[in-house]
């Protein structure tokens, strides 16, 4: 027995014609639709276009200033105590997975203290520092509580040595 290395299956040759059939469906109604567009167009729709997309590109930049305004006031507000618990809480924080998994960088951007001009161009500058004022804080907060729970530690100790 040789076998056929190439043996028609009629269900995929029905499949490859449907599907060849629909494009070319596709086509003819892309180049009829295209071609009514282009001769139904009356001068009144092509001056609408116009000053549809003149109007766009006018407006884009001071749309583009102020959405980076109201981004810019949002990275300079600080965060408070409710929104760190909130974090600390999502994230999992457990005991040794800080001081493990946590990098803060030194302020080696450039960033002498002062402020920006207020366009909204230098908010990346304002929110790694703001990251890294919250990062510090949580850090801090941590080592003291595990400060505190190892003189609570050491308390117990003491009193267990002493009473014994």
């Amino acid at each position: 027995m040789s076998s056929d290395s190439h043996v028609p299956i009629p269900a995929l040759d029905q499949l490859i014609d449907s599907v060849l059939a629909q494009l070319q469906i596709y086509k003819a109604n892309f180049t009829t639709q295209v071609n009514s567009v282009f001769t139904r167009i009356t001068p009144k729709d092509i001056i609408r276009l116009v000053i549809i997309a003149g109007a766009y590109c006018l407006l884009r930049p001071y749309l583009i200033k102020l959405g980076a305004r109201f981004q810019a006031r949002d990275h300079e507000r600080e965060i408070d105590q409710d929104e760190i618990q909130a974090m600390r809480k999502s994230e999992g924080y457990n005991k040794g997975s800080l001081q493990s998994r946590v990098e803060i960088p030194d302020d080696t951007d450039g960033e002498s203290g002062e402020e920006g001009s207020g366009t909204g161009l230098d908010w990346g500058k304002k929110a790694r520092r703001r990251q890294r004022r919250v990062m510090r804080q949580l850090l801090e907060a941590e080592e003291q509580r595990r400060m505190d729970e190892e003189e609570a530690e050491s308390d117990k100790e003491l009193e267990q040595w002493m009473a014994g």
